[in-house]
């Protein structure tokens, strides 16, 4: 199958779907940071009984708070941890809190209010810097791993291959307005750790052909969708087995879990095919270019002799 034929199509749907995310990113004021981002409060109700997440949310916009800046979880089965960015209130957290006590007392008559945590800018911008280290670390000791192991030009396109994930992750939740707060780093760093595998399996196998065939006999598109054929079934059967459990884990696990899964649902389909039409393209796009450059400086040594 000639997959290096379809890479430009591929690789224009991944820019369409990236510039919608900026287009709705830019309509509602950019990312939808949580409170790990923007700071705030963390208020605690023990309701005394099992509760339906979606009352709690109904009691904060009833007094105010758009459900959207906030964030409901469960602390067992009957205290509900409301998480509520700074900007989105205007009153101080002790009143909020009794509030939305008040008001959820109309449906559960024994709900008392709990403690009251914040959290600061300050802590918000350490967040934000070790979030990107983060990332850039992983992606720069990845990048001399398959350096040593292989090519400097099979790291650069494995290293765009991860930065193509990560930016499709990131497109998701601002398109789905889902928060990003730090489950979203950490499904973007197991994605990154992931997305490196089959992408490095593709590689060896293209690295194994390339000594087989020779480039001329085939061409580096014709090694690289040979390379590929032999290792989709793999590729297809340890994605769809991840996914699988993935999936069992988002409808079956409980708000901050979902809040985990969900972007690495979208990681796990986007290292899959950036494996095959974004890594292997721009190792072939990269080799010729160093190629065209090379008979350049020939054709351009020649002339001089010439002359």
């Amino acid at each position: 199958m000639q997959f290096m034929n379809k890479a430009k199509v591929c690789i224009l749907i991944s820019s369409a779907i990236i510039a919608v995310a900026i287009i709705v990113g830019f309509i509602f004021g950019g990312l939808n940071l949580g409170i790990d981002f923007t700071g705030g409060s963390i208020l605690t109700i023990d309701i005394k009984e099992s509760f339906d997440i979606d009352v709690v949310k109904a009691s904060l916009e009833a007094n105010g708070i758009d459900p959207a800046t906030a964030q409901v979880l469960r602390s067992g089965e009957t205290q509900a941890v409301i998480r509520i960015q700074e900007q989105a209130k205007d009153v101080d957290d002790a009143q909020l809190r009794e509030d939305i006590t008040n008001t959820l007392q109309e449906t559960y008559p024994n709900a008392v209010p709990g403690q009251i945590e914040s959290v600061g800018g300050a802590t918000t911008s350490d967040i934000i810097r070790n979030a990107f280290l983060s990332v850039l670390i992983a992606a720069g000791f990845m990048l001399i791993y398959i350096w040593i192991r292989f090519e400097l030009f099979s790291g650069i396109a494995a290293v765009t291959a991860l930065v193509h994930d990560v930016l499709i992750m990131t497109a998701f939740v601002c398109i789905a307005r889902i928060q990003i707060n730090s489950s979203y780093i950490a499904a973007c760093l197991t994605i990154v750790g992931y997305s490196i595998n089959d992408t490095i399996v593709v590689f060896d196998r293209i690295r194994e052909n390339t000594k087989r065939y020779g480039i001329k006999t085939k061409t580096r598109k014709q090694v690289a969708d040979i390379s590929i054929t032999e290792t989709i079934p793999r590729t297809i059967n340890t994605s769809l087995t991840t996914l699988v459990t993935i999936l069992a884990v988002y409808i079956f696990g409980v708000q901050s879990i979902k809040e985990f899964a969900l972007p690495i649902i979208v990681g796990l389909l986007s290292g899959t095919y950036s494996s095959v039409f974004v890594a292997s393209p721009t190792w072939v796009a990269l080799l010729e270019a160093k190629d065209r450059r090379h008979q350049q400086k020939i054709s351009g040594s020649k002339k001089k002799k010439k002359a």
